[in-house]
């Protein structure tokens, strides 16, 4: 399972999202900002996608445990896009995300070069993404505390942590 969190850079925003694999969560990555912009996290990107930094780390589960607890912490807090359950479908989103998902009728032609891109070789053969999960969890064992607050953080993430408006002893 890979979880994702997209920041934005400006604001310090972040996205908690989780796909089952690489390959998911790379169309998921570019899809996010297609459609309607029904909640605030698709219309900060729609505005710019540049504005936003991706981070994700892989383990070899099938289940959301990780991306759980991540929601369970940070749902409800200023910085976080994602919704409470309770919050997520409203009548409004709701109505406009069903609009979305009505309105996106394909062609044949567009489902033929869907089909013939899926049957594709991947762009990330196994070895490559191989390396790349093993260069994240190295990067992931590297946690040091931050100064203010003390939250374990990696190298990038500290940095941005101290830089942004999230840490709690910057407020």
């Amino acid at each position: 399972m890979v979880t994702y969190t997209a920041t934005h850079q400006k604001t310090g925003q972040f996205y908690i999202g989780s796909a089952k694999d690489y390959c998911n969560y790379m169309n998921r990555r570019g899809n996010h900002h297609v459609g309607n912009p029904y909640s605030d996290f698709r219309k900060d990107l729609q505005a710019n996608p540049l504005d936003f930094i991706w981070d994700y780390s892989e383990d070899d589960s099938d289940e959301r445990d990780f991306e759980s607890a991540l929601l369970e912490i940070y749902v409800g807090s200023k910085f976080c896009y994602n919704l409470r359950k309770e919050d997520r479908l409203t009548s409004e989103t709701a109505s406009l995300a069903n609009k979305a998902r009505k309105t996106t009728a394909r062609s044949e032609e567009c489902r033929r070069k869907m089909s013939e891109s899926a049957r594709k070789p991947s762009a990330n053969p196994p070895h490559k993404k191989k390396a790349q999960a093993e260069a994240c969890r190295k990067t992931a064992l590297n946690k040091s505390p931050c100064p203010d607050c003390g939250m374990m953080l990696s190298p990038g993430n500290l940095a941005k942590h101290l830089k942004g408006t999230r840490c709690p002893g910057n407020l």
